[in-house]
């Protein structure tokens, strides 16, 4: 297909034509990345998280880039760069394939910035030492690699993948989310000293921690991680977070815990505050355990966003008497979005609803301690609160399913909604709407791969002008011989099509 414009032209058509900028971000989805609704295969509506919705948004940018290189041989040519970009893998036989495409054509990994390997199916036809061979080989490929995404667990490769990291890019790597077993806490510190540009760090711990772990000399190491803006931790993460209060990590901005549904042996967190909470903006505290809140909001002056699990019962605010309870010592200056974690027991649906019926007095209490807790929440202890958002996403599908609160707890509903309403604070739920919109029945939806459109709704003006350019460029082509498909291209092609 002969083409009048210039080459420079029409990568930037193609940067608009893939949409896939926001995959470059050097962040990861938190708790307040919205969720969003969608109908199953069997006519039910699901929330789809926030990561499943970047999984998608890759596989709907892959499927753009085969129609591009698959137009003429110049788009072919010119859409290499885009295909590269990023590698998307959720079958470990397509990291093979990758693997050999950037060994025989050494150019490819110089566009590779994100490398994304999500779970997948135990028995994917290799093996795990397969997998990782592959793996290290396409990091010693990629010299300007900056996002490394790795969902399932590392538990023997964490050493060789971890090298090679720190041999080929450690200057470049900006977001790192890798899941670990507890007992290789030795071999992230050392992976940490040698990547001082990062950024972002997600750890998910995997495992019970032993009673007293073995660090040999890196439990010696006083790092300094002078660029880490955002660092998350998963699991039983209480070894790391004790080791990094001697750290230096003078740019954290964010701090995310997730304690998952461990009870014993937390951190002392309040010790980690005093010397990392000053210039904190965004704490995350998804945590069973009772925490000491008007503490924490003491050390942290800077916050404008904090979630905790209203589920706690505080002993401070119970003192106080409902509704105008203190939940702190002073009022927080900076703090304008609240998030609320937790909550099945509030509206009386799902499991709730079941246990109830079981053990009624200790839904009552927990009922109680949501009550103080939300109560707390007004502009005399955060003069500048704008938004409180429910994110537990288990309440909302509950919600959805019960079409609402059961009837003995729609006072609770009503009254939260009264206190938010006089108080002039947006109270919503974890897609980002306002708490009670649920999806209706009547508004058809198209499911196609994974994404969902809904009926009315049309895309930007200048991605529609694209994609109808394409379609005219294929059916332009279709009319001539069809070019022959590289067997690099035919390969990739077949993986990608296999994504799910």
């Amino acid at each position: 297909m002969a083409s009048p414009l210039p080459d420079e032209l029409w990568l930037e058509i193609f940067d608009y034509a893939v949409g896939d900028i926001d995959l470059f971000d050097h962040t990861l989805p938190t708790a307040f990345s919205e969720a969003s609704w969608f109908k199953t295969l069997y006519g039910d509506w699901s929330l789809r998280t926030a990561q499943e919705s970047v999984n998608n948004a890759q596989r709907r940018s892959y499927a753009t880039k085969k129609a591009i290189m698959s137009t003429c041989r110049t788009w072919r040519r010119l859409g290499y760069e885009f295909f590269y970009r990023f590698l998307f893998f959720s079958n470990p036989r397509n990291i093979q394939r990758a693997c050999y495409l950037l060994d025989r054509d050494k150019e490819l990994g110089w566009w590779v910035k994100r490398l994304h390997v999500t779970r997948y199916f135990a028995g994917g036809g290799t093996t795990m030492e397969t997998t990782q061979n592959s793996l290290v080989s396409i990091i010693r490929q990629c010299p300007n690699l900056e996002i490394f995404v790795v969902n399932w667990p590392l538990s023997n490769t964490l050493q060789a993948i971890g090298d090679a990291l720190c041999t080929y890019c450690p200057r470049t790597l900006r977001v790192l989310h890798i899941n670990i077993p507890t007992t290789s806490l030795a071999k992230l510190i050392f992976m940490l000293q040698c990547l001082p540009k990062l950024s972002t760090a997600h750890i998910e711990f995997d495992g019970t921690p032993p009673e007293q772990i073995t660090l040999g000399s890196a439990g010696d190491l006083a790092l300094t991680l002078p660029s880490l803006e955002h660092l998350s931790l998963r699991g039983p993460f209480q070894d790391f977070l004790e080791e990094a209060i001697g750290w230096e990590i003078p740019a954290l901005k964010t701090l995310c815990l997730d304690f998952v549904n461990h009870r014993d042996d937390f951190p002392d967190l309040i010790e980690f505050l005093r010397v990392h909470g000053a210039e904190l903006t965004f704490l995350d505290l998804n945590i069973i355990p009772t925490l000491d809140v008007p503490t924490i909001l003491d050390l942290c002056p800077m916050l404008t966003t904090f979630t905790f699990n209203p589920d706690w019962r505080i002993p401070s605010w119970e003192q106080n008497l409902f509704p105008g309870s203190s939940s702190t010592r002073r009022p927080h200056a900076n703090i304008t979005t609240i998030g609320l974690h937790h909550l099945l027991y509030a509206f009386g649906v799902g499991y709730a609803a079941t246990y109830d019926k079981v053990d009624p007095f200790a839904t009552q209490m927990i009922r109680r301690r949501n009550d103080v807790n939300f109560g707390a929440l007004n502009k005399r202890n955060f003069p500048r609160l704008e938004r409180i958002r429910v994110l537990n996403t288990t309440l909302l599908t509950d919600l959805e399913a019960n079409n609402g609160p059961s009837q003995h707890c729609f006072e609770r509903w009503e009254r939260w909604w009264r206190q938010c309403q006089k108080e002039g604070i947006r109270l919503e739920d974890c897609t980002g709407e306002t708490l009670g919109t649920l999806p209706m029945d009547d508004e058809d939806e198209t499911e196609d791969e994974g994404s969902t459109v809904e009926e009315g709704q049309s895309a930007p003006a200048h991605l529609s002008s694209l994609r109808e350019l394409l379609m005219e460029c294929r059916r332009m082509n279709a009319q001539r011989e069809m070019d022959v498909t590289p067997p690099a291209l035919r390969m990739i092609y077949a993986g990608t099509s296999r994504l799910s």
